[in-house]
């Protein structure tokens, strides 16, 4: 830590060295066809300076503050002049520029400059010019609402949700239909259930903009169908910059709460996220006979037939798992709290450039719901005389999180002159999440006739994710190629989770029952290993005609293990004066854990050992697994100018896949994906003039299983629910895609686009309930069609027009309407039709809102330096899961309850934010923002004749937070 501030003491000083100069910035690009523009001349006559655009059209002098003239001049293209051109020290001035070709016969253009910020102007220009149907978000607009992380910032993207704040749904699509990116370099998911990056892990800070592909294109990888997000991160600075933030904010639900319990095993470094091993499986565990055999020891205890040395061993064993504590410690949490650091500079060395960025980021933040709900009901043949709904298990209490998030970025950018450069980026994210499920109030009527349940579940999750990449853009003339190769490693590490169920009888009680699993300790991880390389091409081939052309191939290696350790008082006498029963303890867990109670405890009067708690390893070799995904494509498309207005974008990409899973047992059923795809794509796209498009699209893509689901293992939930259970004879889905945009840019910061989108799927893969089995479980299944269609507007507006003392604001909305359906199986139809001649033969798709609406306003006075806006998300109820026999489906709403806790409408509350900052001219700024203004809670539900029975709620509160922050440039 010390070396880091000593660099970043150096990296001020530095600095203030350079303090005398400004900087002139921007973009130039061709004005008819938006194109970067490489070797652009940029020369300011009056102090013989200047220099040209990079590989990005980019350009970038630094100069004496002064006003200036300047000079754009390129072989084939107009001159343009730039006048008033004023040089601020220490501030960047952006200028950008579009030239016009010399065939339209013009004069020399003269303008006179005004500075902008171009972020969200540039991202709409990506969009004009884009092949395919495309949205997204800036850092400028991100950092105006306050988002801290790439998922919570995707929320404000057309059509686009997020689940469980980490996974995107878009256009009513999970995680399965859609794939994240950094850089152009696919991320892999370090969650064993879920397709796709949780983005949580992404930090703001490091991001310079997030992209959204709608429609395939033959470069993009072909398993996609709701969206293609690629997070671009901060690139070749301007110049030195040194950029420090800090946050802190408070939750009314959380911070200062005494009911907050946390981990007893917290770690010395718990701190900074990480875990000091006191929660790892111990090596003892691995392989030892007493746990994997207990029931023959137990005979040779009541034998009294082990010796002195097995019986100590055996006691080393059983009361190595006593410091796991089933207590969790009562604590009182502060404010959350974050630090961001950032600092890069631009070196010129003639007419080679070198760029650096350094990010670091911390944070912390504590969660409580004090009001959790976690219920779960079966159902009843309905007769019409009440209600088919029938309680399973109840429970009520609270949820403690304490979750610390870190990371490093960093990226250097070596441009040897215009037309070649390399990019160098890594990048470490870690973050890990401490939580205590605290069920005290709860009732189990699916196993308990009678009396209370309680439970508690007390866990630890580490996530990380190593990036490393290597990145190449060359330009030959008419021919460009750009390459880029990646290493990344991603983990997942879960160590002793730990489960207790306790009924309690009306007598107050506790006592154990076959019925509920006896308290255990589980523990997880997977490690995942990617390569990657990827080459593209583009060859102007033609005045009207672009050829792309390109390879990919992917691998990843996976290794995932579960072990589980269970309780045992099999052969214990609650009237041995040496045993404390879990009766006796009543809820004392640590006197009844405890290695005094634990093992061979004593002796009886005639010398036969007494047995207190033990161990029994409970881990399956089904349950843990192995895997490759190996996915090698070619792709080519032509780009063809038919007239000046009307342009096709054709092609096909062919994939082949192989994917191999196979679980640790001997006789393991292995699951394999060999198959060649082939994926065609036709984007046509008309301009009615320069400012608007209507743009159509059929495509084909397709969907994967992970390799969880084609794992033939059951994972269990830890508070009661049905096993989830994977299918080693998955197929993948294959989609058809239609679609349709009008969009029009009134101005360069403005937007009206009218979309609309049909998906036809073939296999899709689905999470059924199988009813018939004597065990209800969840299974991966691919049932037999579905189908989804929609439409999206999108408006971004400028005030100004209504009134002169409006033009500081801005207007921006989005909406969303999606139908769909997929079929049952005719498994799941024909069983679930006898229960309930109602139930429909299909279900929409997965976490798919019917509707998604999203509204800002914005206030921005680059004079004054205040800023605010007002952000309001609201989107319909969407499935969650199915429910079991004849019970409805569950929805998840963000909606209120009454004083008695109940749901009483399904109306949707908004997610109403709040944010306003001001900006001084040294560098400092601060901002405030006020989040979940509504108050909302979070809610699962199943409804059932107008009466709606709770799954799930929790209410994360209002969370107010203060920033301040210092750039010097």
């Amino acid at each position: 830590m010390k070396s880091i501030f000593t660099f970043l003491f150096v990296a001020v000083i530095t600095s203030q060295g350079l303090a005398q100069t400004g900087n002139l910035t921007g973009t130039i690009v061709d004005k008819k066809t938006s194109d970067e523009l490489i070797g652009v001349n940029v020369y300011i006559r009056s102090i013989s300076k200047g220099t040209i655009t990079d590989i990005s059209g980019n350009y970038n002098i630094r100069i004496e503050p002064g006003t200036y003239t300047v000079q754009y001049s390129y072989v084939s293209y107009q001159r343009q002049t730039v006048t008033d051109v004023e040089i601020i020290e220490n501030e960047v001035t952006e200028i950008n520029i579009s030239l016009e070709s010399e065939n339209e016969q013009l004069d020399e253009v003269m303008v006179s400059a005004s500075r902008i910020d171009n972020n969200e102007v540039s991202l709409l220009r990506l969009r004009q010019k884009s092949l395919p149907v495309q949205d997204g978000i800036s850092s400028q607009e991100i950092n105006r609402i306050g988002f801290s992380n790439s998922a919570e910032s995707m929320r404000q993207v057309t059509g686009a949700s997020v689940e469980g704040g980490k996974f995107i749904v878009m256009r009513g699509l999970g995680d399965r239909y859609s794939v994240s990116s950094m850089d152009g370099v696919s991320l892999p998911t370090t969650d064993p259930y879920k397709n796709s990056t949780g983005l949580d892990l992404i930090p703001t800070s490091m991001v310079d903009n997030i992209v959204i592909k709608k429609t395939f294109s033959p470069e993009l990888p072909g398993n996609f169908t709701g969206g293609a997000v690629d997070i671009t991160t901060i690139s070749m600075p301007d110049n030195l910059f040194l950029k420090l933030s800090t946050s802190v904010s408070y939750n009314d639900q959380t911070s200062f709460n005494n009911n907050f319990l946390g981990d007893p095993l917290s770690s010395k470094y718990s701190r900074l996220g990480y875990d000091d091993g006191s929660r790892k499986r111990q090596l003892l565990w691995s392989e030892n006979k007493y746990l994997t055999r207990l029931n023959r020891y137990l005979i040779d205890i009541q034998n009294n037939n082990l010796s002195e040395n097995q019986i100590s061993d055996f006691n080393n064993t059983m009361r190595s798992f006593s410091g796991r504590s089933f207590t969790a410690r009562n604590e009182t949490p502060g404010l959350n709290h974050g630090l961001n650091v950032m600092v890069g500079n631009r070196v010129e060395l003639g007419t080679h450039r070198l760029g650096y960025n350094i990010g670091i980021n911390y944070s912390k933040e504590y969660l409580q719901y004090d009001e959790r709900v976690i219920n779960s009901y079966s159902a009843r043949i309905p007769d019409g005389s009440e209600s088919r709904m029938q309680a399973f298990q109840l429970n009520t209490g609270t949820e403690s999180s304490d979750e610390v998030t870190n990371g490093v970025i960093g990226t250097m950018t070596y441009q040897f002159n215009s037309n070649h450069e390399l990019k160098v980026m890594s990048m470490y994210n870690h973050s890990a999440t401490e939580s205590v499920l605290d069920m005290p109030s709860g009732s189990y009527p699916g196993a308990l006739s009678s009396g209370s349940y309680n439970n508690r579940v007390i866990s630890y999750k580490q996530r990380q994710l190593v990036n490393s990449q290597l990145k190449g853009n060359h330009y030959f003339g008419d021919l460009s190629v750009k390459w880029s190769g990646n290493y990344i490693l991603s983990n997942q590490y879960e160590p002793d989770t730990r489960f207790i169920g306790s009924p309690v009888d009306n007598s107050g009680q506790y006592f154990f029952v076959r019925e509920v699993q006896l308290p255990f300790h589980f523990f997880r991880d997977l490690n995942d290993s990617q390569y990657s390389f990827k080459v593209d091409a583009e060859y102007k081939l033609f005045n009207r005609v672009i050829v792309k052309t390109g390879s990919s191939y992917s691998r990843k290696e996976r290794v995932f293990n579960e072990f589980r350790f269970q309780a045992e008082d099999n052969g214990t006498n609650s009237e041995d004066e040496e045993f404390v029963s879990f009766r006796e303890a009543s809820g004392d867990y640590d006197t009844f854990f405890s290695a005094k109670n634990t093992g061979i405890v004593g002796t009886d009067s005639d010398g036969t050992p007494i047995l207190g708690l033990t161990y029994r390893d409970q881990t399956r070799p089904q349950n843990s697994y192995t895997g490759s995904e190996q996915v090698g494509a070619l792709y080519a498309v032509g780009v063809f100018d038919i007239t000046e207005k009307f342009k096709i974008f054709a092609g096909a990409r062919v994939e082949k896949t192989d994917f191999a899973v196979r679980d640790g047992s001997s006789n393991a059923q292995e699951g394999t994906i060999d198959v060649v795809d082939i994926l065609p794509s036709v984007n046509i796209i008309y301009a009615l003039n320069n400012r608007s498009n209507v743009r159509l699209s059929g495509t084909q893509t397709l969907a994967r299983p992970n390799m969880r689901e084609l794992a033939p293992f059951a994972s269990f939930d830890l508070l009661g629910g049905f096993p989830v259970v994977g299918n080693p004879g998955l197929n993948r889905t294959n989609i058809t895609n239609l679609d349709f945009r009008y969009e029009l840019f009134p101005k360069s910061s403005e937007l009206i686009a009218i979309s609309a989108f049909y998906k036809s799927f073939e296999n899709p893969i689905v999470l059924e309930l199988d009813v018939a089995s004597d065990q209800p479980q969840y299974e991966y299944i691919n049932t037999r069609s579905g189908q989804l269609f929609g439409f999206e507007f999108e408006l971004r507006k400028e005030l100004g027009f209504i009134a002169p003392m409006l033009k500081n604001f801005k207007f921006a909305t989005n909406f969303t309407y999606i139908n769909s359906r997929v079929d049952l199986s005719e498994q799941e139809y024909e069983t679930r039709q006898h229960l309930d001649s109602s139930i429909k033969p299909y279900r929409p798709f997965p976490f798919q809102s019917p509707y998604i609406a999203n509204l800002n306003f914005i206030y921005e006075n680059p004079n004054s330096g205040w800023d605010g806006s007002i952000y309001a998300n609201i989107s319909a109820p969407r499935l969650t899961a199915n429910g079991s026999g004849a019970a409805p489906d569950i929805f998840e709403i963000y909606g209120s309850l009454n004083e008695n806790r109940e749901l009483t409408t399904t109306t949707p509350h908004p997610d109403l934010n709040l944010r306003f900052g001001k900006s001084f001219r040294n560098g400092f700024s601060t901002s405030l923002s006020i989040s979940n203004i509504m108050d909302y809670n979070v809610v699962q539900y199943q409804e059932d004749n107008g009466e709606y029975f709770i799954n799930s709620s929790y209410n994360p509160g209002r969370t107010f937070k203060l920033s301040f922050s210092y750039e010097f440039n």
